[in-house]
């Protein structure tokens, strides 16, 4: 079990509290009485051995919903937090605060390594986020922080009840479905480039991705995958300086 803190200096003078602890479990600790034995954490425990670490037909492909759930279930590293929200305090801010904080602890925590542990998933659930709210209160802050993470070679994840992200291979299927509103933090892998550089994304947002997927993985990837960010990064450079190009000539 992790233990540490979200200080209250990090919060506004409006929303002073008490330092707030916060407890990271394995998938064991989750179900133990001795560690709370969290209902909440339970059934995330539950929905990512019987969802995320089996196959579906849905997918698009052979294999698990997602190949690293299994082994990092095993291996003890993915880990499991439960935040809650308090009524006095801006929901948007504590969710964000807590992002932030899990982030520079991940960090920390890789950093003692000595070397990275690519199974190392921290999963934080917010049970009091209302589903009708998650779009707001997940998605939005996922999307806003999510450069952050890229930029050191990380992914912030995003899952509720409603979401509406489709399947990479399949478009009706919605594989970030859960059963409480949650983000994870996981480190960089070689098939995140499907998520780097889509297209739908701002070439721009684009670009930076990619440059961090190549900086932080580039010696570890296959030739092709390899040969595909580069050149998705010379097609976001190129629409840039299309863009660029374009905004002289309105002004001009």
């Amino acid at each position: 079990m992790h233990t540490f803190s979200m200080k209250n200096q990090s919060l506004p003078p409006a929303f002073n509290s008490p330092d707030v602890q916060i407890r990271l479990y394995d998938a064991i600790e989750t179900r133990s009485a001795q560690h709370g034995n969290s209902e909440v954490l339970a059934t995330i425990v539950d929905w990512c051995e019987s969802f995320l670490g089996r196959p579906s037909s849905l997918v698009g492909r052979s294999g698990n919903v997602c190949p690293f759930v299994p082994e990092a279930m095993l291996r003890g590293s993915l880990k499991f937090a439960e935040i809650r929200l308090n009524k006095d305090e801006d929901p948007k801010f504590r969710i964000e605060s807590a992002i932030s904080t899990f982030r520079d602890r991940f960090l920390a925590d890789q950093k003692q390594m000595k070397r990275i542990n690519i199974f190392a998933s921290w999963v934080m659930v917010f049970p009091d986020v209302k589903t009708e709210d998650a779009g707001e209160l997940i998605d939005g802050p996922q999307r806003r922080m999510k450069p952050q993470f890229v930029k050191e070679g990380l992914m912030l994840g995003e899952f509720h009840p409603l979401s509406r992200s489709p399947g990479i291979r399949n478009p009706s299927f919605r594989p970030l479905r859960s059963p409480y509103p949650l983000l994870v933090i996981r480190h960089m892998v070689e098939s995140d480039i499907e998520f780097l550089g889509r297209a739908l994304d701002p070439a721009p947002l684009r670009a930076e991705s990619l440059r961090a997927f190549l900086k932080f993985l580039g010696p570890s990837l296959s030739i092709a995958t390899r040969v595909a960010a580069k050149e998705q990064l010379k097609q976001a450079e190129r629409e840039i300086q299309d863009a660029h190009g374009d905004s002289l000539s309105n002004a001009s």
